[in-house]
């Protein structure tokens, strides 16, 4: 099989087939029924080195090999320089750039806590692993709306490699970040990863292995359409939201509910605000089979048939003797339980996310109330007066994730940033955040709507939680390097264009280690390609490893890293005691 050949970039032990494969000693190999089962597929054992961009999606893809390109792949994750630091924060009229002139600003306090919300924008998966030393165990909450994979092709949310395995690439792709992700959360932690009908089941398999089957919490089924379209058999309004915890057993079960709905607590007396709920309940258990007598008018009451009271004849005295029972409005009916507001909040209850299940599977939520992307689209007219990003993800779903896995100072990781949904939320709702984008609409979009955040724009879930505004956030780069010489080639629109670019390369870039300059400038076939072949055989000769300029290397004269660079790269790094960098 070619494709699993030695040959650099494109090697993998993995057979040219997708499905389960089974790891038990007596039966290795591809099988329909086996308990020990996990998903396979070519190139599983690589790094998918490729990011998201434009020029990514017309060049093979190169694999990294974990055993074969070890050293490749160490030099790929190393942390990476920083640049283009800047700090906004409420009112925000004006760009701040981070300098040496003005006030510090404390990215991580004494013990290494996160003081500033980061915005970052550079290939996702070489960010977390920059990140990882700094927040490893130290997220509670991931959400992620990463590229969908599609049997067919679509216009919009489409993984866009020109690849013979193209399923294959988008689980590497998925494979390394979640690998990485995982490392982020708290043993309490819990990561949420919408995904469409295509991918959902490969990908519930791949997780299952990455977080253990143990730790998946839920296949939140998000009614994302309400209008039918035509396309298909059956009209699709749904998407899947997989959700796994790092340690299922590590979350407190009472806390993993949504916030109470104060308004219906909307009767009072002197002992506060309180609702009133049955005192039955369904099923049958003779320890809650008992006569009840209401003291207003004698009548005798026992459990509706097929039901039972919901505490023992002495936990009901006791309520009643506190107050706790009323018999309806004008105490002459059944008995009814008094829920009061300050015992609801003291106890942290709250409502059961799974709280429409219909015709869904045990295992799996229908979150109906929640916005559609229909709705999300509107806020972002309303916002940016345009149609801006397609399919956004609307505030309240995303605020219920987070709801239901953090409190207030937690931090959350949305690594697929895109129009910054995620981030919103989290900072409308009092969380910390990180998040993290490579595309260039980062600047137009993801970080215009923060900006607005900051003013308290009044969208989405801001008069759910009443926000005001404030705040502020820190913005950076992972600084390019040979990623600078992509960028021009691929921007270049004529041959003589490109020759300035290539003058170049040849002096300051990093190039393959097989590539030999004077070889090349004689090369006759060269000069016979066209625009777009040159194109190809100039990227070909690029380091794909140094597309982004590593920690370690930036004091090299070479890459012309200014002082105030590399002391705000150390510093948010903690190279030095002083975990402050100043604006």
């Amino acid at each position: 099989m070619s494709d699993n050949s030695l040959k650099k970039g494109r090697y993998t032990r993995h057979s040219n087939k997708i499905g389960l494969y089974s790891t038990s000693h007596d039966r290795i190999g591809f099988l329909n029924n086996n308990n020990d089962v996990v998903l396979s597929f070519p190139f599983k054992d690589t790094v998918l080195e490729a990011g998201m961009s434009k020029e990514d999606s017309g060049r093979e893809e190169r694999f990294l090999h974990q055993e074969i390109d070890g050293k490749d792949i160490d030099t790929l994750f190393e942390p990476k320089a920083l640049t283009n630091f800047q700090y906004y924060s409420h009112p925000c009229t004006a760009q701040h750039t981070v300098d040496e002139s003005e006030t510090k600003i404390n990215f991580f306090d004494q013990n290494g806590e996160l003081q500033q919300n980061l915005l970052i924008k550079g290939n996702n998966l070489l960010a977390l692993h920059s990140l990882k030393q700094r927040f490893s165990n130290a997220v509670k909450c991931i959400f992620i709306d990463p590229p969908y994979y599609f049997i067919d092709t679509k216009p919009a949310d489409t993984f866009a490699y020109n690849s013979n395995f193209k399923l294959s690439s988008w689980l590497v792709f998925m494979k390394n970040r979640l690998e990485i992700a995982r490392e982020f959360l708290k043993e309490n932690g819990i990561i949420f990863i919408t995904i469409s009908d295509d991918g959902a089941h490969y990908l519930k398999v791949l997780a299952d292995d990455i977080f253990g089957r143990e730790n998946f919490i839920a296949d939140v089924i998000w009614q994302s359409r309400k209008s039918i379209s035509s396309d298909g058999l059956l009209s699709i309004s749904s998407t899947h939201v997989l959700t796994y915890a790092k340690d299922k057993t590590a979350i407190n079960k009472a806390h993993f509910k949504l916030a109470l709905d104060i308004e219906g607590f909307d009767l009072e007396d002197e002992l506060g605000k309180y609702k009133i709920e049955p005192f039955d309940a369904p099923n049958v258990r003779e320890n809650l089979e008992y006569k009840i007598t209401n003291p207003n008018n004698g009548d005798v009451y026992t459990p509706p048939k097929g039901r039972h009271w919901r505490t023992t004849e002495k936990e009901y005295l006791s309520l009643l003797e506190r107050n706790r029972i009323q018999f309806g409005s004008k105490g002459l009916t059944k008995p009814q339980l008094k829920v009061y507001l300050e015992d609801a909040i003291e106890a942290g209850k709250g409502k059961a996310a799974s709280t429409l299940w219909s015709d869904v599977t045990p295992d799996t939520i229908l979150w109906t109330s929640t916005d559609t992307t229909t709705n999300a689209t509107k806020h972002q007219q309303a916002m940016f007066g345009d149609v801006v990003f397609e399919n956004p993800k609307p505030e309240n779903l995303i605020q219920r994730a987070i709801e239901l896995s953090t409190d207030e100072n937690d931090i959350v990781l949305d690594y697929h940033l895109g129009s910054g949904t995620t981030c919103a939320v989290a900072h409308k709702m009092g969380r910390r955040w990180i998040g993290i984008e490579q595309m260039d609409y980062i600047e137009d979009i993801t970080k215009a709507r923060l900006l607005k955040v900051l003013e308290g724009e009044q969208g989405g879930i801001s008069k759910s939680v009443d926000w005001q505004g404030g705040g502020s956030f820190v913005y950076f780069e992972l600084k390019k390097y040979n990623q600078d010489f992509l960028n021009q080639i691929m921007a270049a629109n004529s041959k003589g264009e490109l020759d300035e670019v290539y003058a170049d390369m040849a002096k300051n870039a990093f190039l393959k280690f097989w590539f030999d300059k004077n070889e090349f400038e004689k090369d006759e076939n060269f000069r016979s390609l066209d625009l777009d072949q040159r194109k190809e055989l100039l990227i070909s000769i690029l380091d794909e490893n140094q597309l982004f300029l590593n920690h370690a290397d930036m004091r090299d004269s070479r890459y012309h890293v200014s002082e105030e660079e590399m002391n705000l790269t150390d510093l948010f790094y903690g190279a030095k005691n002083d975990k402050t960098c100043k604006k």
